[in-house]
């Protein structure tokens, strides 16, 4: 019905945004991370109550296990290896968004390997995880055989036709159509957001609104997934008591 572009997705070179500019969408990336579980548990590679040491044998035995369900929830009790990133670089809070980027995907995973304890027992409690989605992606590799890049292409964005839509496993690869992200720096002035982030799963999509238009468009059409996918991404997730 409607579609506009506000702003400017390059300050070098005065390019505006479009509705086709390409974005990265951060933490909004989870939900296309869902998806790829769901299809492997509804082809039965997976059981969303399966232990994720099945998968992930150099996780720690924390007493009870963490499962896949778990992981979705955010009720896992694993620490987020963000944090842990900023506690090691020693950045507080404000400075957080400078820290993105040191880690990438195989350096994150043994960081959480080497957790001793949890937050709290698995189910216990919510807490928002980028650790959990990060091992969602882990899962997802070697379950199937392919990088969630490759998996999630392959079932959901060409499918749908989201021609502008990847997870962007390699940083110094070239985005066509990137808006770029930037940061005040005072009366006028921004400064450039540099990301050297290669961690997919916790996030790592770039899409443009034009493609997530596609993907909204499947949650009431059902061309990827079905009915039985769609209505188990919109299940609840359940704690101990």
């Amino acid at each position: 019905v409607y579609k506009k572009g506000y702003g400017m997705a390059n300050l070098e070179y005065d390019i505006p945004i479009t509705p086709g500019s390409v974005f990265y969408i951060g933490s909004t990336s989870k939900q296309f991370v869902t998806m790829c579980i769901a299809l492997l548990a509804r082809d039965g590679k997976i059981s969303l109550d399966d232990d994720i040491r099945k998968f992930v044998p150099e996780m720690p035995d924390y007493g009870t296990p963490i499962t896949v369900r778990n992981l979705i929830h955010h009720t896992s009790g694993l620490r987020d290896y963000l944090e842990l990133v900023g506690i090691i670089a020693g950045l507080n809070e404000e400075r957080m968004d400078e820290m993105i980027g040191i880690y990438h995907q195989q350096d994150s995973l043994k960081l959480i390997a080497r957790q001793k304890e949890l937050n709290f027992e698995p189910g216990e409690r919510f807490l928002y995880s980028n650790s959990c989605y990060l091992l969602l992606a882990e899962i997802i590799k070697r379950t199937s055989g392919k990088t969630l890049r490759e998996f999630a292409h392959e079932n959901i964005f060409e499918p749908l036709g989201m021609k502008n839509s990847h997870f962007h496993d390699n940083y110094t690869e070239p985005v066509k159509n990137r808006a770029w992200g930037y940061y005040p720096a005072g009366k006028g002035k921004f400064r450039l957001f540099l990301s050297t982030f290669d961690c997919v799963g916790s996030g790592g999509l770039f899409t443009s609104i034009e493609d997530l238009y596609l993907w909204d468009r499947n949650f009431y059409h059902y061309k990827v997934g079905g009915k039985e996918v769609i209505d188990l991404m919109h299940s609840r997730g359940k704690l101990n008591n």
